[in-house]
């Protein structure tokens, strides 16, 4: 990869940098994946990295303006809310991990809940699993825990209102914002639904009923006016108040199960973080129904009692079949045991433990070959929805948030009245044990549905701490791909020693248990796919798998780094100051 430094105003239009320098700020551009260029932003006062430039840079107004990340996080995920609705949205549900400069960990777990009169068989119908309603419709959606989660945030660690925090993203809904080619993608994929939908039909196609398009100004004052009142009102408003009267209202009248009662018993839980060690490294992850603050930290444990990456500055054959064994096996657990760790026991404290760790390892070398499977399970390859961003400030506070409403616009319905995209969180659950899910993802009771429940996730916000201070801020996207896209994140920078920016761009592998195949990136090269191969592993490419916006810390800028993954939109997601 060659580095250009380029240095650039602190001024966006939409899209457009225009170029100079400005406070200590500066983007260094490698050529990334497939051509694309990937931009990391190198700042002595603050990082912010997201999807969007737009979120980003509000985030970082909040940070010139004072706030610390905590405000900052908070703002930029309400702004992604406008900007970047596919994936996610006051109407979805997150997990946050903060880390405060002076050591204090917290994880925030805004999961959606199960409606009150949700039960196990639900989505069963003549004894088959109808996957259509667990999916799409009313029947999906599970009590959204965004806006309670974003509140407790600002609570515990903020340093200003919700009403001062929302206000850039209420002013992006209002004015508008300029639709790109990653936003009309995935919008086209939903169109069909969306028209169906009055509620989705009133805020996604143009007066006269035509689709929107790139470059095209779209504007939303019903969610600005929703945002309005959030701001005002606060929790009063969306969980016992006009919000979740129209809720329950629109639920009724389509046969959905969640009442203004379930709006109304919705809780944000602080949880006990996932805490491992990796080397030299504290590794901070969020517990059940997360899976990937376990699993992170599960594989982390395998790959160190291996010695699998020691030494070695890039992937090879032996470490790729090892390390792929080692996902195996972890999925093998997130399938048999994990769920809602308040309607189930979790082997939390084994699961990632270095004992346990061991043991699969010494499972894994005694084979040097995958043997075949009786395989009955589906090559479902679902499209993950989901958003994540990073942030830190100039303090050392640390903030990594994972944000979703599942699928593509969640359940592609939307609360009338108020823009609002509903989730599609359902789906997540169980509906039937051993019946993959639309990532190909199978469970066992622990994650059967139930009255109140969360749904297991795989979103992994992670921090990652060397003596005493923050060095990765990370987190991912892309359904079960996000364990390994962090994952491989983290080696990139903590194992080959690159930048944030080179680790992002790596070639990634992923495996789940079931199915039994190896899915690996396009660009992976062509000796390590056959190696894969004449190993026993079927071997399937795709063209990206996960995505993952993160910051790490770099010894050769004496500052923090942003960048966000060259798989969406080139990577240009990371501002700094």
């Amino acid at each position: 990869m060659q580095l250009k430094k380029v240095y650039y105003c602190f001024i966006i239009s939409f899209f457009l940098f225009n170029g100079c320098a400005k406070d200590g700020f500066s983007f260094y551009t490698y050529e990334g994946i497939a051509g694309k260029n990937m931009e990391e932003a190198v700042g002595k006062n603050g990082v912010v990295s997201s999807v969007h430039p737009l979120a980003s840079e509000v985030g970082i107004n909040i940070l010139k303006a004072g706030g610390n990340a905590v405000d900052a996080a908070i703002a930029t995920g309400l702004a992604l809310g406008v900007v970047d609705q596919a994936n996610c949205g006051l109407g979805g549900g997150a997990f946050i991990v903060i880390r405060l400069a002076d050591g204090t960990v917290h994880t925030l777990d805004g999961r959606e809940m199960a409606p009150s009169r949700a039960h196990r068989d639900m989505y069963i119908k003549n004894g088959k699993v109808d996957s259509k309603l667990s999916r799409r419709g009313p029947l999906a959606v599970g009590v959204p825990g965004v806006p309670a989660a974003y509140l407790k945030a600002l609570e515990l660690a903020g340093t200003m209102s919700l009403k001062e925090v929302i206000k850039p993203a209420t002013a992006i809904a209002r004015d508008g914002f300029i639709l790109d080619e990653a936003y009309i993608d995935r919008y086209k994929g939903a169109v069909k639904n969306l028209k169906k939908d009055p509620g989705s039909a009133e805020v996604y196609f143009n007066a006269d009923g035509s689709e929107l398009g790139v470059e095209q100004l779209f504007k939303q004052p019903l969610l600005a006016d929703t945002y309005d009142k959030f701001g005002e009102n606060g929790l009063d408003y969306f969980y016992k108040g006009d919000f979740a009267e129209q809720v329950g209202q629109f639920m009724q009248k389509n046969s959905g199960l969640i009442t203004k009662e379930d709006m109304a018993n919705y809780r944000v839980v602080e949880r006990k973080p996932i805490h491992g060690t990796y080397k030299d490294y504290e590794v901070f992850g969020m517990g059940p129904p997360s899976s990937g603050g376990i699993h992170v930290v599960q594989i982390l444990n395998m790959i160190e009692a291996s010695g699998a990456l020691d030494e070695k500055s890039e992937w090879d054959e032996e470490s790729i079949f090892l390390v792929a064994k080692f996902m195996d096996k972890a999925f093998k657990d997130r399938a048999e045991h994990l769920g809602d760790a308040d309607f189930h026991p979790v082997p939390i404290d084994r699961l990632i433990s270095k004992d346990y760790a061991q043991s699969l390892v010494n499972e894994v070398k005694a084979v040097t070959s995958v043997e075949p499977r009786d395989e009955r399970y589906s090559l479902i390859y679902g499209e993950g929805h989901t958003t994540n961003f990073a942030v830190i400030d100039k303090w050392g506070n640390a903030v990594a948030i994972n944000h979703t409403v599942n699928l593509t616009y969640g359940a592609q319905v939307t609360v009338p009245g108020t823009g609002v995209a509903l989730n599609s969180e359902m789906d997540d659950f169980s509906a039937q044990p051993g019946i993959p899910n639309a990532f190909g993802l199978i469970g066992a009771e622990a994650n059967s549905v139930a009255a109140g429940k969360r749904p297991l996730s795989s979103m992994s916000p992670t921090i990652v701490v060397k003596d005493g201070k923050p060095v990765m801020i990370l987190g991912g996207a892309g359904g079960p791909r996000i364990i390994t896209a962090v994952l491989h994140t983290i080696l990139g920078v903590l194992d080959f020693d690159l930048s944030v920016g080179a680790a992002l761009s790596l070639p990634r592998f992923h495996h789940q248990y079931r199915p039994e195949v190896l899915f690996v990136e396009s660009h992976m090269p062509d000796e390590h796919k056959a190696a894969m191969t004449g190993r026993g592993y079927k071997v399937m490419d795709r063209g990206g798998l996960g995505t993952v916006r993160a910051i790490a810390w770099s010894e050769k800028h004496q500052a923090y780094v942003g960048a966000a993954d060259p798989r969406t939109r080139e990577g240009v997601g990371a501002k700094a100051y």
